[in-house]
């Protein structure tokens, strides 16, 4: 239901993602320590570098938007939930971009840019991917080729992933640094359009029946938009904003202000005491602390937010339904957003971050009673105004929730972050809440496919069972279907895994949630230097 947001906001995911680093926190809060000067500016005056932001932002929103929202839904009728669970390996190189995040940081060339160094080819890079690999790309949907449409995705996540280090860095020196806190409005702001624009608006407009119901006078079997046309106009979109801030924008060095003694954001390290400045935060005992729960706190509600949406499709309701539900919500979406943000800005983020986690954790449980008792074959939100309407209910709590634990969450981060070590440390805070996401989704749905049973059964007798014919997979039973229908039967679902797991993830969450309750306030409570590691410099 909530997918597209949830993952956007807790990968840097979602409304069910990408981990946004700092959340809506109020701009003064991150400003590191500088003291105003003269190279403050405006609002109005760095309106400007604000839209850049939003535009690097958004580019990078479209590739995981397609992967992390709308593949999995073309995916849907043409393969099983393990192989949809495989195809989330895809989304991984966000999650683990700290890997390669000094080497961003510290290889450039100063004449071109620093961050310009990694933006342009990065962008460049995409686009001719996109252009060269359109008509392919589709082909591999159509034949369900996910180990190909994987290595593809995977290369364009890993690119988007590399470009989001770079532009995080860019927006320390490309705003002034009392607007330095409006970098994560930006990034919601861009991350949101372009996931958006990838997922919902894609999947309508390449919907047939939402096209011919609501912009053709003249019905026609295909939608407005094929996914190759779609990827071949990012490939050009990219092309052309690439050059345009290769050539017309320039990149300034960032300064601390003077009698301030904090150093520099922007400070050049040698990628081995990068490294080893990681592994020395990673050694603190908070942190380890901190860690488990960064990797835990979403198991209880996963189940349910990634595969809800799927099983609905699965039952038959129409991608027109569901293109048109999250058209209606997303205004919505986006006024929660910024209610939320406001509210977990407070001195003690973990309570608004655990009343969240426990109304996200009921919405959980309400999803998954929703999907069972939804009708079969629903095709639009007139004529079941009451499924859809609570439909519609879950994903806007499940949203708001999910953004008022993100931003509390990013608030904390800024709290007990080293701005001696710029964004690296924030970027191994999210780089561990996003393992949290991205590793047990594939195991989620694997478990969904070892949990449910299928039999073969005749036609016309449903009574009658032909066990001696194999049943396996979710939906596309291949081969066996097959042979099931050769003899006369169908393929019937006698358990349908999805309920026991989700409900049974639900349980562990609670308990999760009790543990959480008593871990994290003592986590608030604890002083600064827990949160800091003490490293000898090289010289």
């Amino acid at each position: 239901m909530r997918k597209r947001a949830t993952e956007l906001n807790e990968l840097e995911e979602g409304n069910n993602a990408i981990y946004l680093p700092t959340g809506l926190d109020k701009p003064h809060q991150h400003t590191n320590g500088y003291k105003p000067s003269k190279q403050d500016r405006t609002l109005l005056q760095d309106t400007p570098n604000m839209l850049v932001l939003v535009l690097l932002y958004m580019m990078q929103g479209v590739p995981l938007g397609l992967t992390m929202g709308a593949m999995p839904f073309l995916l849907q009728s043409k393969a099983s939930y393990t192989q949809i669970g495989i195809f989330s390996v895809a989304s991984y190189p966000y999650s683990f971009k700290l890997l390669w995040s000094p080497i961003v940081d510290s290889i450039y060339s100063l004449a071109f840019g620093r961050r310009k160094s990694w933006v342009v080819p990065i962008q460049l890079g995409s686009s001719v991917i996109l252009l060269t690999s359109a008509t392919w790309l589709a082909g591999r949907v159509e034949r369900a080729d996910v180990v190909s449409i994987t290595a593809l995705f995977f290369l364009l996540v890993l690119m988007a992933a590399t470009q989001d280090i770079a532009v995080d860095g860019w927006a320390l020196t490309l705003l002034a640094r009392n607007n330095v806190g409006y970098a994560s409005t930006c990034q919601t702001l861009g991350m949101n359009i372009g996931y958006f624009t990838s997922f919902t608006a894609f999947l309508a407009l390449n919907d047939a029946d939402f096209c011919n119901n609501y912009l053709r006078a003249v019905p026609y079997e295909e939608g407005i938009l094929p996914l190759a046309g779609y990827l071949k106009f990012w490939g050009w979109f990219f092309v052309v904003i690439t050059v345009l801030i290769a050539v017309f924008k320039h990149e300034t060095n960032f300064q601390p202000a003077v009698g301030t003694d904090v150093k520099s954001p922007e400070e050049t390290v040698s990628i081995r005491e990068a490294y080893r400045q990681l592994w020395e935060v990673i050694k603190l005992p908070a942190v380890r602390r901190f860690a488990v729960v960064l990797v835990t706190f979403r198991l209880g509600m996963l189940p349910a937010e990634q595969a809800a949406p799927l099983k609905l499709l699965e039952k038959g309701v129409s991608k027109e339904a569901l293109a048109g539900l999250v058209l209606l919500e997303f205004p919505c979406e986006l006024a929660s957003a910024v209610l939320a943000g406001r509210w977990a800005s407070s001195p003690t983020p973990f309570a608004p971050f655990m009343l969240g986690y426990k109304i996200r954790l009921v919405m959980a449980a309400a999803v998954t009673l929703v999907v069972y008792y939804f009708p079969s074959g629903a095709s639009s939100l007139l004529s079941h105004p009451k499924p859809f309407l609570m439909l519609a209910v879950c994903g806007l709590l499940t949203s708001f929730t999910s953004t008022l634990m993100f931003t509390a969450m990013g608030s904390f981060f800024n709290r007990i972050s080293d701005p001696g070590m710029g964004g690296a440390y924030l970027t191994l805070l999210n780089t561990i809440a996003n393992m949290g996401v991205t590793l047990p989704k594939l195991a989620v749905f694997a478990f969904m496919d070892f949990f449910t049973v299928h039999t073969c059964m005749t036609a016309t007798e449903r009574e009658q069972m032909l066990s001696h014919i194999a049943c396996t997979g979710s939906r596309n039973e291949g081969s066996n279907a097959h042979a099931c229908g050769e003899a006369g039967g169908q393929c019937v679902t006698l358990r349908d895994g999805f309920y026991p797991l989700s409900f049974g993830m639900i349980v562990v969450g609670a308990l999760l949630g009790w543990h959480f309750s008593r871990t994290l306030p003592q986590l608030e409570a604890m002083p600064i230097h827990k949160w800091r590691a003490k490293v000898k410099r090289d010289t």
